[in-house]
């Protein structure tokens, strides 16, 4: 998935749409199953919990422009 792509699916999602916010789950699933392992077993609740942070990233994420990061990192 290209960078234009997610921002397009951020876009969506944020305006409510559940296919994007689908796709977008999908795409992180497999580092969320990663990241769910606890004791050496995937724990449903912390998938559940990833997935319910992701949701609410998603929905306050805020693509920036290259020239606002340049401004901010304070690159010529």
């Amino acid at each position: 998935m290209s960078t234009s792509d997610l921002r397009k699916l951020c876009e969506l999602a944020k305006e409510g749409d559940e296919q994007a916010i689908r796709q977008i789950i999908a795409k992180f699933e497999p580092l969320i199953y990663k990241n769910s392992y606890i004791n050496g077993e995937i724990d449903p609740d912390c998938i559940q919990e990833l997935m319910i942070k992701l949701y609410n990233c998603v929905k306050k994420f805020e693509f920036k422009t290259k020239e606002e990061i340049e401004k901010y990192l304070d690159i010529d």
